[in-house]
């Protein structure tokens, strides 16, 4: 690791312990380099400014408490993992309110932040799965906006409600009713939905057709599950 590198993770750690100490607010540019005894221009050159600097905390934070994760596996079951990588999900924005906050809080026009965007990828690579397994009832981007949207609304709801009166089962139900909509199942009979995402999803790799082709039926085959 670099010495940038090591200032880097340094002020990250420093502003990431200020944010869930104190709140928001207290995220100032004299406070961390106060703290690190070091000069404000340090913290602008890595950062930019200040919401660079919290974005990228919000980002180190999700990132530490998925290396802590064990229970999420890349590669099992997609819908199985999906309900693993939920947990995940709303227990981190349930015991880190503060930088919860700064990736989903913030509406941002047309952009999100660096955290919501790297939850998003593990995200879609999981629903991508669920497509290729033939499970998907709904394209991959509208699967994605449903649990995503779901999501960020029960951490949200719990988060407004006084921690020891939280119904957790709330998550739960709110979980498998998402997952009812977007999923089909293998058994005979299944709906038509979860084989038309199937065969859209390899079409990625079709060299048969034309780009134009693809683009064609792909759009006939999202029309199928609407």
């Amino acid at each position: 690791m670099t010495r940038s590198d090591e200032m880097r993770l340094r002020i990250l750690e420093t502003a990431h312990d200020l944010l869930n100490r104190d709140g928001r607010d207290a995220v100032t540019t004299r406070a961390v380099t106060s703290a690190l005894h070091i000069q404000a221009p340090t913290i602008y050159r890595i950062f930019g400014d200040k919401q660079g600097l919290l974005d990228q905390v919000a980002l180190h934070g999700f990132s530490a408490h998925l290396a802590t994760w064990t229970g999420w596996t890349p590669g099992a079951d997609p819908v199985e993992s999906m309900r693993q990588g939920w947990a995940m999900h709303v227990e981190w924005g349930l015991r880190h309110p503060q930088v919860y906050s700064i990736a989903y809080g913030d509406p941002r026009v047309g952009s999100s932040s660096p955290a919501a965007d790297a939850i998003d990828a593990i995200l879609r690579t999981q629903v991508e799965q669920a497509a290729a397994d033939g499970v998907l009832a709904v394209p991959v981007e509208v699967a994605v906006s449903m649990v995503r949207a779901a999501g960020v609304g029960v951490v949200f709801t719990l988060l407004a409600m006084p921690s020891d009166a939280r119904d957790l089962s709330l998550s739960e139900r709110i979980r498998e009713s998402i997952f009812a909509a977007v999923f089909t199942d293998r058994s005979p009979g299944a709906d038509r939905g979860g084989a038309a995402m199937q065969l859209k999803r390899e079409l990625e790799g079709a060299t048969a057709l034309s780009p134009n082709e693809r683009a064609l039926l792909g759009d006939w085959l999202d029309r199928l599950v609407q």
